[in-house]
């Protein structure tokens, strides 16, 4: 047993034998232990909360095959360098708690020396999945989502970038892919966007500029995908969205979101009529209405990201400090279907002012990026873009019960690992008492709720 493994398990059989409140607890910090990263902070709570962290627990110490033999082969075959000697490696968690689910992420910092190469630093960002049991690691085994961001990788993203370079568009899409495999491990290495000066975007919700920049990047990895498929690639159509996992329809998590957002709503003075309808709705009926929506014909497709929030993009800013570019992330989900997708996904976390803005911003780029590919079909139109958008109203109203939790969650304040809340309904639950999450869906539940038929 390791350090930090026993370490853990002092302090989870000192929350375990405390009965009192989380929040009587001081938050310690634990930037004493050679493997936490300084500055991390621990809320030592209930026995019900357990040891929690603002980082994954799973992503704490490297899976043991990540030695130095394996990150020798990753520098070797990256190019980096040849004949490779490691002399040290040091990993952290690459993601902070509730950034991402599907997998387990660290930051690698390995000096080596190589021919031609006397200290060699390199910093790289390791993905794969945990060996430890649970929901995380069932979820991993039942869905490729590997085998689909490698594809995506490797096979669609380069030829994306090149397009986009002819066609002017050189600010990069996504990080490169050093080294990749599915066997005996699925694991994914990619360069460390951050030493290239990329950062998360510190609040939740854009700015009317930054939403500019975010849908400018969406629309040029829709327009060179619909490009790629008028030229006969269909690779690509691949269907990649929670509606069509058979998990979704057996996860607590997204079987309660209806229930529990009726239940504010219905805790809101003023809102009783909002409440009134979500309470004729069932998670069974919205997720049918869901995954019709997304299985009907398009007006036109496009690759779409399918997870396309703002945790899972980075910024980057220029000589002035200006936030100037976005790199995007997290390619586990693509989906071959309406541009809608991505756009209401993403478009769910805006103020309904920042709308029209976002989507028209959109589609200017898309055509813009269609026309300098050399694309000479017939060019979708923006009325056709409106009717899809509308017809994706279900999903929007099945991401404000769900999905929008994690991106409108307080991030100075997050202290409950994500298996937990995807786990256990009391926990979920206290989620959608946030109050920056009730301000949003004050606004747009009402809203959307005019422009669906329940009934």
């Amino acid at each position: 047993m390791s350090s930090l493994t026993k370490w853990s398990d002092q302090i989870s059989g000192f929350v375990a034998q405390s009965d009192r409140r989380a929040d009587k607890f001081p938050r310690l910090s634990l930037a004493i232990h050679p493997k936490i990263p300084s500055g991390l902070d621990v809320c030592v709570g209930s026995a019900e909360l357990g040891f929690t962290m603002s980082f994954n627990l799973d992503e704490l110490e490297l899976p043991q095959w990540v030695n130095s033999d394996f990150l020798r082969t990753v520098i070797e075959e990256s190019g980096k360098g040849k004949n490779v000697q490691i002399h040290n490696y040091e990993s952290t968690p690459a993601t902070a708690l509730g950034d991402h689910f599907a997998s387990i992420m660290f930051r690698i910092k390995v000096t080596f020396a190589a021919d031609e190469i006397t200290n060699g630093v390199i910093s790289l960002i390791l993905k794969t999945c945990p060996d430890t049991d649970g929901l995380k690691k069932e979820l991993l085994e039942t869905i490729d989502v590997f085998d689909r961001e490698i594809y995506m990788y490797t096979k669609v993203l380069n030829e994306c970038r090149d397009i986009l370079k002819k066609c002017g568009y050189t600010d990069l899409l996504a990080p490169r892919v050093l080294y990749s495999s599915l066997t005996p491990h699925k694991v994914i290495v990619f360069e460390d966007l951050k030493e290239l000066g990329y950062f998360m975007l510190p609040h939740n919700v854009p700015d009317e500029y930054e939403i500019r920049l975010v849908f400018s990047k969406l629309a040029q990895l829709h327009a060179v995908t619909f490009k790629m498929n008028a030229d006969g690639r269909n690779d690509f159509h691949l269907k990649g969205t929670v509606f069509g996992f058979s998990y979704s329809r057996r996860m607590d998590f997204f079987l309660t979101g209806p229930k529990f957002l009726a239940e504010v709503m219905e805790s809101l003075p003023g809102f009783e009529s909002c409440a009134s309808k979500l309470r004729k709705i069932t998670a069974e009926w919205l997720m049918d209405k869901c995954v019709k929506a997304v299985n009907q014909p398009a007006a036109y497709s496009v690759l779409n990201h399918g997870d396309f929030h703002i945790r899972n993009m980075m910024f980057k800013r220029n000589e002035f400090n200006a936030i100037s570019e976005i790199a995007l992330v997290d390619f586990q989900i693509p989906h071959w279907g309406s541009p809608a997708y991505d756009l209401v996904y993403m478009a769910g976390i805006l103020p309904y002012e920042f709308r029209e803005i976002a989507f028209r911003h959109y589609f200017n780029i898309f055509i813009d990026v269609l026309v300098k590919t050399g694309y000479e079909g017939e060019l979708p139109t923006y009325e056709q873009l409106q009717e899809e958008i509308k017809a994706y109203s279900y999903l929007e109203l099945y991401f404000q019960s769900t999905l929008a939790l994690f991106v409108y969650r307080d991030r100075s304040n997050i202290n409950v690992q994500t298996e937990a809340i995807m786990s256990d309904p009391v926990v979920r639950r206290s989620l959608y008492n946030d109050e920056t999450y009730i301000a949003h869906i004050k606004e747009t539940v009402p809203k959307l709720l005019d422009s669906i038929d329940i009934e």
